[in-house]
């Protein structure tokens, strides 16, 4: 019947079929696989807009661009539709995953990020010294010694490096391979970047970076994993700076001295962009009765960018600042000696109740029970990863939301920490901003989750209470990464637990039985929303071991393929061990942990399958 109708008619009715109808209906007769052969492409092409893998109108050839590292190869319409199916599920638990870590060097990795062009992974270690090693084997491939960059922090982002420098100033260094004369040329606000930066900028690079650069190990054949100097940013008017943060084009960083004060600067040519200090705007987003603490109670404790605003984590409350239209612009003839109106509106998250209070009316976590299955264990060499590929059952404990009115009925409502300071102290640690730049979460001492959707609605005179949910996670929260994926974000933990919260599951409308949705006006994406538990990276009877050495895993990175974060290798296979032998069926006493004592780069790789 379908197929006595004009062909594109027939194409327009399979266009509402998800790909699991597509496949019943496929194999109803022999006619209707004749027509999937003729029209194949149009089908799984209108397959991948339904289940919102691409938008319309985006030819494949730009969908392959943009999700490269797991549709590489990718040819047609169909074979896309089958990976970002099985990449998705392994993301949701109902698939595989494989899970390993590099052996470890001489000491705990303090701070990380993967550079996925290059394939490779720059870590700085608790000692000092930072190090570029190669994914694939765990080869060193370039370095700045511990007497250069010491123990401080540092970010990347589009190929350049902000660190540290022991001159009161931040360091910017320059992937070398997008230096070479065949790269493509980058733009930073519509003006070319060249590096390095050379005298009469006030940012042109020093003598004691080039005199790294030429100390630093790196082979003469490749530049692969090699950086060189571009800039140096003279910080004096403000100190040794306190926290900084890329988001290529633009750098933004806060003093010690002078911590209400946040300078905006541009990566490519090292212009100060802007200069802004908190607490002279307006007020938007709290109730008229909210006041900021006074200025020596405003404790900075994280900083974020996007491509239009700034977020300035205090511990009190969290502030949003929309960057000038000249610091976002391309056009050449913006500067920064362009004048506001006047200083701009903040933006504040702040609390009038107490964490206790707000304890018990967030979401919590409720634990899905499920069966354990066989999992294997290989390693292959000191230098390359060792990996474990299991299911997802046994990578993860799962976790439904539990709105607020169930969740009262069933949470044991008490604050982790007594509070002994003013009536208000919200205990904010660290905030993000989505990967599109439209919502914001911020995690608290208190272990609660705070995510405000489309903030910018409070520039309207919305109320951050109207657009805000929260989850309590019962442990104080250390960490938040909202890298890649605009519906999953991870969030580690004060007691080393590390949970992936997927923001409505069933959004690829793999599941007719669930509601799909889109991120909505209100604020209910927390509702129905999922959470797993990363068994292997989150048990608490690993926790005291790595408390007696002295070391908080830091750093967890999340891309659109892997999960990324510092743990103990040698607890992570002692944890498989223990769940193999488990699941075997294997009695007697269990084998002592073999932990190294040092936290390495580990892995939860979801592309088993692809």
């Amino acid at each position: 019947m379908l197929l006595s109708l004009p062909a594109d008619v027939s194409l327009h009715v399979f266009a509402y079929l998800s790909l699991h109808d597509l496949s019943q209906v496929r194999v109803a007769a022999r006619a209707v696989d004749q027509f999937f052969h003729t029209h194949e492409d149009s089908i799984y092409h209108q397959a991948a807009i339904y289940h919102r893998f691409v938008r319309p109108q985006t030819a494949l050839e730009d969908a392959v661009i943009l999700e490269r590292n797991c549709l590489e190869g990718v040819r047609d319409w169909k074979e896309l539709c089958r990976r970002r199916t099985v990449l998705e599920k392994n993301w949701d638990g109902h698939g595989y995953v494989q899970e390993g870590g590099y052996q470890p060097s001489e000491d705990t990795v303090l701070n990380f990020v993967i550079d996925e062009q290059e394939r490779t992974a720059i870590s700085l270690s608790r000692h000092g010294g930072l190090v570029v090693c190669a994914l694939e084997d765990n080869r060193l491939l370039w370095a700045l010694s511990k007497e250069y960059v010491g123990t401080h922090r540092f970010d990347f982002s589009e190929g350049f490096l902000v660190c540290k420098a022991k001159h009161a100033g931040l360091e910017i260094w320059r992937r070398a391979s997008d230096v070479e004369p065949d790269a493509p040329i980058v733009f930073s606000r519509g003006r070319p970047v060249t590096t390095p930066l050379q005298h009469p900028s006030v940012s042109a690079i020093r003598d004691f970076q080039l005199q790294a650069a030429a100390l630093a190990p790196m082979s003469k054949r490749s530049t692969h994993g090699q950086f060189l100097p571009h800039a140096y940013i003279d910080a004096g008017d403000v100190g040794a700076v306190r926290l900084f943060r890329i988001n290529f084009p633009l750098l933004a960083y806060i003093g010690f001295t002078g911590s209400s004060k946040v300078t905006v600067v541009d990566v490519g040519s090292g212009e100060t962009l802007w200069n802004v200090r908190l607490g002279e705007g307006r007020l938007l987003g709290m109730p008229p009765r909210f006041t900021l603490p006074p200025a020596n109670d405003r404790i900075p404790m994280d900083l974020d960018i996007s491509k239009e605003h700034i977020c300035v984590c205090m511990y009190t409350f969290m502030v949003v600042l929309r960057l000038p239209k000249h610091c976002t612009s391309d056009h050449l003839h913006a500067g920064a000696n362009e004048v506001e109106s006047g200083p701009p509106d903040m933006l504040v998250l702040g609390e009038m109740d107490s964490p206790a209070a707000r304890q018990t009316d967030a979401c919590l976590l409720t634990p899905v029970a499920e069966g354990s299955s066989r999992t294997t264990w290989s390693s292959i060499t000191n230098s390359s990863p060792v990996v474990a590929t299991l299911r997802g059952r046994d990578a993860f404990e799962r976790f439904h939301v539990t709105p607020p009115s169930e969740a009262a009925q069933k949470a044991n409502m008490h604050a982790l920490v007594p509070l002994n300071g003013p009536a208000v102290r919200t205990g904010y640690v660290s905030a993000r901003f989505s990967p599109d730049g439209s919502h914001v979460a911020a995690a608290t001492a208190f272990g609660i989750l705070y995510i405000a959707w489309d903030f910018a609605r409070v520039e309207s005179g919305t109320m951050f209470s109207d657009i805000t949910e929260h989850l309590f996670l019962e442990e104080p929260i250390r960490d938040i990464s909202w890298d890649a994926h605009l519906r999953r974000l991870a969030v580690r933990t004060a007691w080393e637990d590390v949970y992936i919260i997927t923001l409505n599951p069933n959004y690829h409308a793999f599941r007719v039985d669930l509601p799909e949705a889109g991120f909505k006006e209100s604020p209910t994406q927390l509702r129905g929303a999922s959470a797993m538990r990363l068994r292997d990276f989150s048990n608490h009877d690993q926790v005291g071991r790595a408390r007696e050495q002295g070391v908080a895993f830091n750093g967890i990175h999340m891309t659109r393929t892997v999960l990324w974060l510092v743990w103990d290798v040698g607890l992570l296979a002692h944890a498989v061990a223990k769940r193999e032998r488990a699941t075997n069926g294997m009695g007697g006493r269990e084998p002592k942990t073999t932990g190294t004592g040092m936290g390495s780069i580990c892995f939860l790789d979801f592309t088993y399958g692809l």
